[in-house]
């Protein structure tokens, strides 16, 4: 399979040095290494055929720039969606905002709504508040959950360990507002359309 890899700057493992001798020999002998290992890693994903697979064998900060390039192979596979839940989820959460909250926008935009949902579970309620916790200040994130005593746990954790005074944020939702519901994964996590976070009356309790 081609695969566009314009952009693409960590296509080296982390175990990879990528700094520079003073020694001739020796830098010569670690650029041909480091050669040799981007040659056999850009063959290993050119010879992956499902666009997920071989994204995931990049580093992980080119992952979202190959999901970019290669959206169209993506989408005739049918595994966009799939790509974009498992990048966000391993970067964000009801207490956590990883990344750029545009380029999520944009991704999650960019979804097929019934695909994405099918990744998740049925959401159980007609209309239901949901929360998430902050110690940042950051109130429109795009996941909550739906369970109270969950935030308030970690509340008592981040007390406890002096990280600082969190803000608990609650809004009223939907289910026409919601992306997917990840049952069992931090609690029943929602996570909401980027366009009614961006104008919901978000509440700090």
């Amino acid at each position: 399979m081609e695969w566009n890899f314009q952009g693409i700057e960590f296509l080296h493992r982390p175990d990879v040095y990528v700094g520079s001798f003073d020694n001739a020999k020796m830098q010569a002998r670690h650029e041909e290494l480091k050669r040799n290992r981007l040659d056999t890693l850009k063959k290993a994903v050119q010879e992956t055929k499902d666009p997920l697979d071989a994204m995931l064998k990049l580093h992980k900060l080119d992952h979202i720039r190959f999901l970019l390039n290669n959206s169209r192979a993506f989408r005739d596979a049918g595994r966009f969606e799939a790509a974009v839940l498992e990048l966000y989820t391993k970067t964000n959460s009801p207490f956590l905002c990883g990344g750029d909250f545009a380029v999520w926008d944009e991704l999650f935009e960019s979804c097929a709504r019934e695909r994405l949902s099918a990744l998740g579970d049925p959401f159980p309620l007609e209309s239901a508040i949901v929360y998430r916790i902050s110690v940042t200040g950051i109130e429109r994130g795009l996941s909550w959950t739906l369970s109270r005593e969950l935030v308030k746990r970690f509340e008592d954790r981040w007390q406890e360990q002096g990280i600082g005074r969190a803000k608990i944020y609650t809004v009223e939702t939907t289910g026409k507002n919601v992306l997917i519901y990840l049952k069992g994964r931090h609690d029943e996590e929602v996570i909401l359309e980027p366009q009614f976070v961006r104008t919901a009356p978000i509440l700090e309790l």
